[in-house]
């Protein structure tokens, strides 16, 4: 059999209980080494404390200076009397005088461990190997009255007479394991049954298999997917939504959503619990469509979820297509006009009327030439100002008059104000002003020529940017609040399709933390003013 065709809770009870069993092992060779080097410790302390105590006695000192050697059964009493393996005595050339053997008297001390003793008059503990064994010794120099160093006291327990007083506490550890192992495989037994009930009941296996399905399921489907846990750290995306957002899957795992993309706020949702369906979401520099989750276990809100895709190709391509309709109008009345022109133009030429020839080309481009030095002058961004004589223009060929006033100024816009918005902004007020317009002068037949004129004003005095458009149209619809009228698809027009500008120009106004103020002149038109922060908020 082999591992995988084991059941988890038996593989779990198997690591849990040999991984548990090599830890209790190593806490037990290290207590034994502890307990062991104490020992140790502890007879090299007392061997020390000994030896001293002998090097200090006058009998030791006075038998030294005689190199006396029958006071042998005294030192082999006194030995047995501290449990001690050997009392050894030797005089400055290190010849043994004090030995427990007797044919190892008058022969040199061994373990080459008297050095210190002899030459130096220390006192200190050694690990030798003697004539006795492997010892663990306590050595003090025998000073006389003059201060001269005249041998060395050795006071020794064999390191495996230590051994066996260790051995008890090995055996006693060893105990410990068995009953710890033992005890160990019955909570492992218990958390493996209750570990694999959370999880289905699932093997590794099979949980490895799924979760590769889904991975391969999530990067099939063209919708872009992602999750978050309930603290907001991403925890799965697919390979659409990294190519729509823009994300480097590897860096922005396990980590806050926000710190890959600022502007989700799919983290409301853990504290709202509500169910997002098919709202619009300008993230990554595009809008998206979103469908959003929480997700919940036991009545408890875990995470949240999000599919989403960019906004729907076929309204992009039949708002092109619109677009490209209106331009195509306003070329052929354009080539119509000037055709008319051009004919006006070479009659006179043929007449020889090249005074009026002057004149009139004077007076087609005096207005334009005029507007474009204007404009080159107080917008300093190209877009911008390409729109508004764009849109000047426009207002021309409507029958309208599009008067920027006098005192506009913009210089170059701040790094985090993108001019694609300020024009999408500043471009729906306008439309709308056209549309408020001709409606009015489709109610009112003969309505006074100076109604016609949208006034627009921009400017960046202080710390906004202000974009103002007043029309002298008809005004706001009576019974709808401001906060209707900029919800995507409500407008004040019955066409269909209506009801998109004001709400992407609260949109653009909103992500940039500014103002949208509409003022109803009560029938004299609507001024419509947005108020843009020129510094970024926090």
């Amino acid at each position: 059999m082999t591992w995988n065709e084991i059941s988890f809770r038996k593989r779990m009870l198997i690591i849990m209980t040999f991984s548990g069993l090599v830890e209790l092992l190593i806490l037990a060779l290290a207590g034994f080494s502890y307990i062991r080097h104490q020992q140790e410790e502890d007879m090299g302390q007392k061997a020390l404390r000994v030896a001293k105590f002998l090097s200090e006695s006058p009998a030791v000192i006075e038998m030294i200076r005689q190199e006396d050697t029958s006071q042998q059964q005294y030192y082999r009493d006194l030995t047995y009397m501290i449990g001690a393996a050997f009392i050894v005595i030797g005089n400055r050339q290190g010849i043994r005088l004090v030995h427990p053997l007797n044919q190892r008297i008058g022969l040199p001390m061994v373990g080459g461990d008297n050095q210190q003793a002899l030459r130096e008059g220390r006192s200190y503990i050694s690990f030798a190997h003697g004539s006795l064994g492997r010892s663990v010794r306590g050595k003090s120099a025998v000073v006389d009255a003059s201060g001269h160093i005249i041998g060395v006291v050795s006071v020794g327990y064999l390191i495996e007479r230590l051994q066996d007083r260790v051995e008890p506490y090995l055996h006693y550890l060893l105990i410990i394991v068995v009953l710890v192992v033992i005890v160990n495989g019955l909570i492992s037994g218990y958390i493996s049954r209750r570990f694999q009930k959370a999880i289905l009941g699932f093997e590794p296996e099979e949980i490895g298999r799924l979760y590769g399905e889904l991975d391969v399921t999530m990067s099939t489907l063209k919708e872009g997917i992602l999750s978050i846990d309930e603290k907001g750290y991403l925890r799965s995306i697919n390979r659409s939504a990294c190519k729509i957002l823009g994300i480097d899957k590897s860096k922005a795992l396990n980590r806050l959503l926000t710190d890959s993309l600022h502007d989700s706020n799919l983290y409301t949702l853990l504290e709202t619990g509500r169910t997002d369906s098919d709202i619009e979401l300008y993230l990554n520099h595009q809008w998206l469509i979103a469908n959003r989750s929480p997700i919940v276990v036991d009545g408890r809100v875990v995470g949240a979820v999000a599919s989403f895709r960019l906004r729907d190709e076929i309204n992009d391509l039949t708002e092109q297509l619109s677009q490209t309709k209106a331009y195509a109008e306003l070329l052929r009345s354009q080539t119509h006009e000037h055709r008319n022109k051009l004919n006006t133009i070479s009659g006179l030429v043929q007449m020889g009327e090249l005074e009026a020839v002057q004149q009139l080309i004077g007076q087609e481009t005096e207005h334009y030439q005029a507007l474009i030095e204007f404009l080159r002058g107080a917008i300093k961004d190209p877009l911008i100002a390409g729109m508004l004589l764009g849109k000047s223009e426009r207002a021309r060929e409507l029958s309208l008059e599009l008067r920027v006033e006098e005192g506009t100024k913009l210089d170059a816009l701040p790094e985090h104000l993108h001019a694609e918005d300020v024009v999408t902004i500043l471009g729906n007020l306008i439309d709308n002003a056209f549309e408020a317009v001709l409606t009015s002068v489709r109610q009112i037949k003969h309505i006074a020529y100076e109604r016609r004129i949208i006034d627009v004003s921009i400017s960046d005095y202080g710390n906004e940017i202000i974009l103002e458009v007043d029309d002298q149209g008809c005004g706001l619809p009576d019974g709808v609040s401001v906060d209707i009228l900029t919800e995507r698809g409500v407008s004040s027009k019955s066409h269909q399709g209506r009801g998109v500008g004001l709400f992407l120009v609260q949109q653009l106004t909103d992500r940039y933390h500014g103002q949208l103020d509409m003022f109803d002149k009560k029938g004299n038109g609507t001024r419509m003013t947005v108020y843009l922060p020129k510094e970024p908020l926090i």
